[in-house]
């Protein structure tokens, strides 16, 4: 208290011009309507930027969930189409209706958010924002921008554990166009962008471009889903085979909105198969 009072008198000086300061600013502002007017007008501007700032803040926001909402929602409309692409079978519209009716009838999708991902080891993994609450189970395909990207090997209640078609202990049956033979897609490790189809016949006559989808036959897609196109034809004479390098169709650069296919017949199918199973005579 007394190096206060010390401190206060050697700058007594000070200590008087602040007070004397003090009153005339307010005796300014509250004798003389323009300055009062001023340092209102100061305040009232200070308010509305930061007013301004917060509304923009909230209406970025706002606007980022109304986009999230709409590519969930583009993603779901996109796999209810998957089979009306452009090179199927001109159908007149009770045909088309009923087609429909049966797709919708064996599977559905359920979009989906990456939240975690790599792209740059041997054997990647994808991390999905949805897991057994939504319905995701293990073994069920998962689509990125229409074109086949993984298959869920793990579930959480509300995260999904994918195996990406980058991943070396990836196997994937694969179809050249509509009509082709029938390969095994692996990836080497070496480029995200490609593939290779293994095992097709030598008499297959295959073209750079030419389309490659899934076969349906493992039971995680459809058939008829994009894996993605020929990019070279890759031939040893010595072998009895050929094999494609393909340019996929899914993007693991960019891979963000994705969709989750469901087998709503799937219990009928494994029904079958572990009757087949128990019966080996048949």
């Amino acid at each position: 208290m007394r190096s206060l009072i010390q401190l206060l008198i050697r700058n007594h000086r000070l200590v008087l011009f602040v007070i004397l300061e003090l009153i005339a600013l307010n005796w300014v502002i509250s004798t003389h309507a323009l300055p009062r007017g001023r340092l209102a007008s100061v305040g009232m501007e200070y308010a509305e930027s930061w007013t301004d700032v917060v509304g923009r803040i909230t209406h970025f926001k706002y606007l980022e969930e109304i986009n999230v909402a709409l590519l969930m929602e583009n993603a779901r409309l996109r796999t209810e189409n998957l089979y009306f692409h452009e090179n199927q079978i001109e159908l007149d519209q009770d045909s088309i209706s009923n087609t429909h009716n049966r797709i919708q009838g064996s599977w559905n999708s359920i979009p989906a958010e990456i939240i975690r991902s790599s792209n740059y080891g041997k054997n990647n993994i994808i991390i999905a924002n949805r897991g057994s609450s939504s319905g995701i189970t293990p073994g069920m395909g998962m689509l990125d921008n229409g074109n086949i990207a993984g298959l869920v090997t793990e579930v959480t209640e509300h995260q999904s554990l994918v195996m990406p078609i980058i991943h070396l202990g990836a196997q994937w049956s694969a179809r050249l166009g509509e009509d082709g033979a029938v390969g095994i897609m692996v990836w080497d490790g070496k480029d995200i962008e490609f593939a290779i189809l293994q095992d097709i016949p030598l008499s297959e006559l295959i073209l750079p471009g030419d389309p490659v989808i899934t076969s349906g036959f493992q039971g995680t897609f459809p058939a008829g889903i994009t894996v993605g196109k020929v990019e070279e034809v890759m031939v040893t004479h010595a072998d009895k085979f050929q094999s494609i390098k393909v340019r996929l169709g899914a993007n693991f650069n960019r891979i963000h909105f994705v969709e989750f296919l469901r087998n709503t017949s799937q219990s009928e199918t494994d029904s079958l198969l572990n009757f087949a199973l128990s019966n080996p005579s048949l």
